[in-house]
């Protein structure tokens, strides 16, 4: 029986398929299709200059990072740079560069997903479809949510909800948008608004009758760092264990629990979480958390202020490697509070210094 060979034109239809419930992130039928693509990629016709091969390795990196398989991403990025030497083609240059920003964003290298976010916007306006336009503000906004610029963010997001609205199917990524400005507001400290776009997100899932279990977790989630913010610990660990999910991965839930915990004193249950997060975020090879969990156990066990300095200085180190200037704010005000309350005042005035600084980089970078 002879196998029937997919054209060219057929494999491309599909790839495209594929890549759009990647973008309205319908994992299962983007599933479904990987699964009919794997099948009629062996058969496809002989592609000379490879384009075909490289557009649907990329779009499996894509999708790896939607499904959270970091591990496997990262083995086809790898492969993916081998075989993007010699390639001068514009949307394979344009999909490498933001596929590489959105993975780099989602592992904590924010300088080089800034770098691969800029390459890619210089390529952006080949794209006529205003969806592409839509998801890559979506993802910068993202972005900006964690480097700490929450204006960025809600201006990002703001124009992705524009292009999305009236586009059929793309109802998850509005609420998205909604999502991400809650963020932005929760940064802000506006938490009444926080509060409105995180039900505004739950609302419009519910009104199209979309799958949200796994979108209500993450506004759980958001809820429970919503009230952590607040200092309303025992509101946000009610929100924060129902979002608690996966037990191998979710450093970013572990750790805000941890943290709570830590606020209520309950030192021993704190131990526990901070052990479970460090051992997450090391096998998952996430720099950023190491560092906040390190400096978390300093302050459960505050024995002495140079154990407390060690961890944070070594995680400012870090922080300014990737420019995360909000975070070196954070923690360099909270050690020099710790100095000053023992009169150590030489050190509580380096921090404070070093906290100035951090923000004067932070309105920077903001304007």
């Amino acid at each position: 029986m002879e196998v029937e060979v997919t054209s060219k034109e057929q494999m491309i239809q599909l790839l495209n398929n594929w890549y759009h419930e990647i973008l309205s992130q319908n994992v299962i039928k983007a599933r479904k299709l990987k699964v009919e693509i794997d099948e009629k990629i062996e058969s496809m016709e002989v592609d000379p200059s490879q384009t075909l091969f490289i557009y649907y390795s990329l779009l499996c990196f894509r999708y790896q990072i939607l499904i959270n398989q970091l591990w496997e991403a990262r083995y086809t990025l790898n492969k993916i740079d081998f075989e993007k030497k010699g390639q001068t083609d514009d949307f394979l240059s344009y999909y490498y560069n933001f596929f590489k920003a959105i993975y780099a964003t989602t592992t904590g290298s924010y300088r080089e997903a800034k770098t691969h976010y800029r390459l890619a916007e210089k390529l952006l306006k080949q794209f006529p479809d205003d969806i592409e336009k839509a998801e890559f503000n979506y993802k910068v906004a993202t972005f900006y949510y964690h480097i700490r610029q929450p204006l960025h963010a809600v201006t990002h997001a703001l124009k992705a909800k524009e292009f999305f609205e009236g586009k059929k199917g793309y109802e998850v990524k509005i609420a998205g948008c909604e999502n991400i400005i809650g963020l932005a507001s929760t940064s802000l400290k506006q938490y009444k608004e926080a509060e409105e776009n995180f039900l505004s997100a739950l609302s419009i899932l519910r009104e199209y009758g979309l799958n949200i279990e796994q979108f209500d977790l993450m506004i759980r989630y958001n809820l429970g760092l919503l009230y952590a913010e607040q200092d309303l610990s025992e509101k946000a660990l009610s929100h924060l264990n129902e979002a608690f999910e996966d037990k191998d991965s979710d450093y970013k839930t572990t750790f805000l629990i941890a943290r709570e915990h830590c606020k209520l004193g309950n030192k021993t249950i704190a131990d526990e979480w901070i052990f479970r997060g460090s051992k997450m975020a090391k096998e998952l090879k996430s720099e950023e958390y190491e560092h906040h969990f390190a400096i978390l156990n300093a302050f459960n066990h505050f024995l002495h202020p140079d154990q407390l300095e060690e961890s944070v200085a070594a995680a400012i180190t870090f922080f300014e490697s990737q420019q995360l200037w909000g975070y070196i704010q954070d923690y360099a005000e909270k050690t020099a509070s710790e100095f000053y309350k023992i009169n150590h005042f030489e050190k509580a005035s380096k921090y404070f210094h070093l906290a100035l600084k951090a923000r004067n980089n932070l309105n920077k970078e903001t304007n």
